[in-house]
């Protein structure tokens, strides 16, 4: 039965009234909307595994771990707005769980989905990519306004993760010649987290950017790639 789809479509309606709050700069209301908004998904990843015809459990188990970590991230860059003093702490706070988040994510393909036995390419491929995307995202202060600062060793370990977690998935995807529903989900679901990231790094670190264009688009991206990787577990087999 779909029953996850209850927590998934008040997880959406959440998040309409917490785009419409943190534009209008209600800082407050908007932090416990997002993390209600953020709460749906981790709901929605528990009973899509429930729904799901799978015993792969411990696999569902630790993606879910990997959403609550996105939720506490959600709660920290929020928080980073609310206090100025402590805006650099929030902001490291959330790049280290978000990152461990991907951390699970990871593990959990690499345990029990990850072919091993195939092609060493199949793994060290996503390894070279995500470190040149990494450094990639560093040049960016040469070509662009965005400027680190201190969070460049977070920007540095965060874009390691990140980039790795969606290019072994891509590269698994391969493994299976496109043929896990769930692993295609993933995989989609964690490109819309990247490109929500891209969107991010000019709200956080380039002036004229925390504009209500920018906050919303990142926000429904990177929550569509949230529920996204949620839903993936009722198609596990």
């Amino acid at each position: 039965m779909l029953y996850w789809l209850i927590p998934l479509i008040v997880g959406l309606l959440l998040l309409v009234f917490f785009l419409y709050f943190r534009v209008k700069e209600n800082r407050k209301v908007a932090v416990i909307l997002k993390g209600l908004t953020s709460l749906m998904f981790i709901l929605t990843g528990i009973v899509a595994l429930l729904c799901s015809k799978s015993n792969a459990y411990t696999y569902g188990v630790l993606i879910i771990i990997g959403l609550f970590f996105g939720l506490l991230g959600d709660v920290f860059l929020d928080l980073k707005f609310m206090s100025s003093k402590y805006e650099y702490l929030f902001t490291a706070l959330g790049f280290v769980t978000f990152g461990i988040g991907h951390i699970f994510y990871s593990t959990g393909l690499l345990v029990y989905f990850f072919d091993f036995s195939r092609n060493i390419f199949y793994f060290i491929i996503p390894i070279i990519i995500a470190i040149v995307l990494t450094i990639f995202s560093l040049l960016m202060e040469k070509f662009t306004p965005i400027r680190y600062g201190k969070m460049v060793p977070f920007v540095i370990g965060y874009g390691l993760i990140l980039f790795f977690t969606v290019m072994i998935h891509l590269s698994s995807c391969f493994q299976y010649s496109w043929n896990l529903t769930h692993l295609i989900i993933m995989f989609i679901s964690l490109v819309m987290f990247a490109l929500s990231d891209l969107i991010l790094n000019n709200t956080y670190f380039s002036k004229g950017c925390n504009t209500p264009i920018y906050i919303i688009s990142n926000h429904i991206i990177y929550y569509l790639g949230q529920f996204g990787l949620a839903v993936s577990l009722f198609f596990l087999i």
